[in-house]
């Protein structure tokens, strides 16, 4: 079968027309990521020899989304795979299990596969894909380890034929529950395939935030700035997972600002309330602060920065997002708080910690200036694209804002370990290489 559609719209299986109409759902949005259009997209029509001819003298080659123009065989649910070709989070395709539970793709004549990227639903899932050996057979030649909700699995070279399915290493074949399904020609990836790198062993910021897009929404140019600009190593942490959708979300909005380790969730369910009081109500006090000061100690942050004390708005998700990050800078510290996570990762005591409004030691962000790193665009800029990939926020009236009540860009120095900021530019001022301290 070959994925494309008709004029009205509907699923066709055919050939005919799958070229153009693949660009037109390409500049339409078929990736979720801001930039829609891979740098140095060229016509299928154009290419006069297959990807591998290439040589490295020429131009370097570049990757494009060619799924449309494949020819798509799921194993089972066959009518209802559209929905992991329609670029929308809010359909799933899933699949049967054991025999079901198969892709097998097949390229247009003239086709290499550089690779897939997959997006799964509501939970990680390790994957497989099989090519074909001298005997016909199909033969595992790589695997995800199910970590990443986005995940990407490069192919070997001269691929023009494949399968996906569970890993050979899996007990049992489960259900592929698969948002959307993307195939690669080769060459270098467009800007907006996610190929994650694990949560970081060591950070040097941590942003710990209440839900989904409140990275943004409230710190601004934090994320563009020191994931983008400056590499550092940043992790992010959410409190609240909310639905799925809102996750994939997540990580197109963090791919988008620089972010290339993969944040963590939390499992705290949603619950809008207006104080710290009944926030901790609504969820356990001792498990968000064991939550909290186990990432703290997990990911060793030279840098800490969490929400506004009242919760900007008042949110009092937000609130115990502060709260939490405080308590933690003592009880990370100390090896009879929390025994379990201090055998796993030892004591860590966080040089710098910043609080959204925090009065005190303010930092005033000047997120309009134009960066060489984003080709001219602002971190302000960067972070409102970020936040453009929230699709499920768009009909609200939040925004990424540098002024007003809930200003983006001023965080103050809770505490400091390395003594007060000077320059008030930086949050890392002061800041040298930071060794583990011995254990006590």
């Amino acid at each position: 079968m070959t994925a494309g559609r008709n004029g009205k719209g509907k699923m066709t299986w055919g050939r005919r027309g799958v070229g153009c109409l693949a660009a037109a759902l390409f500049l339409l949005g078929a990736l979720p990521a801001p930039a829609e259009s891979p740098a140095g997209e060229s016509d299928p029509a154009e290419t006069k020899a297959p990807a591998w001819t290439v040589s490295e003298s020429e131009a370097v080659l570049k990757a494009r989304d060619i799924t449309m123009e494949c020819e798509i065989e799921p194993g089972s649910k066959k009518k209802q795979f559209e929905a992991a070709l329609d670029r929308s989070y809010r359909t799933f395709w899933n699949s049967n299990g054991g025999k079901g539970a198969t892709i097998t793709v097949t390229l247009p004549e003239g086709e290499e596969a550089g690779g897939v990227w997959f997006q799964w639903y509501d939970h990680t899932h390790a994957i497989a894909v099989q090519i074909r050996d001298e005997n016909g057979e199909w033969k595992e030649c790589g695997h995800t380890e199910g970590a990443f909700l986005s995940d990407f699995l490069p192919l070997p070279e001269r691929t023009t034929e494949f399968r996906v399915a569970n890993p050979e290493s899996s007990k049992k074949s489960t259900p592929l529950p698969l948002a959307e399904f993307h195939v690669y020609s080769r060459g270098e990836l467009p800007p907006e395939v996610q190929v994650w790198q694990p949560p970081a062993d060591k950070a040097d910021l941590m942003l710990i935030a209440g839900h989904p897009d409140d990275e943004l929404l409230w710190f601004g140019g934090v994320l563009p700035t020191y994931a983008g600009v400056q590499k550092k190593k940043v992790q992010v942490g959410i409190l609240v997972p909310t639905l799925p959708r809102r996750r994939l979300e997540e990580l197109d909005g963090l791919w988008t600002c620089g972010v290339r380790n993969y944040p963590v969730f939390g499992y705290f369910r949603d619950g809008y309330t207006l104080s710290l009081r009944d926030q901790y109500e609504h969820w356990d006090k001792f498990s968000v602060h064991k939550l909290v000061t186990g990432w703290v100690r997990r990911f060793k942050p030279d840098v800490l920065i969490t929400h506004d004390f009242k919760g900007e708005y008042g949110h009092g998700a937000h609130q115990v997002c502060a709260d939490a990050a405080v308590k933690a800078l003592d009880q990370a510290a100390d090896p009879k708080q929390f025994r379990e996570s201090y055998a796993e990762y030892g004591a860590w005591k966080v040089p710098k910690c910043y609080i959204h409004l925090y009065p005190e030691n303010v930092i005033d962000f000047d997120w309009r200036v134009p960066l060489e790193e984003f080709g001219g665009r602002t971190a302000f800029d960067v972070a409102s694209e970020a936040f453009a990939c929230h699709i499920s926020q768009q009909d609200t009236d939040y925004a990424v804002e540098d002024f007003g009540p809930c200003d983006c860009s001023l965080f103050g120095l809770y505490r400091s370990l390395v003594g007060p900021d000077v320059k008030h530019t930086d949050l890392f001022e002061n800041l040298g290489p930071v060794e583990d301290e011995p254990e006590p």
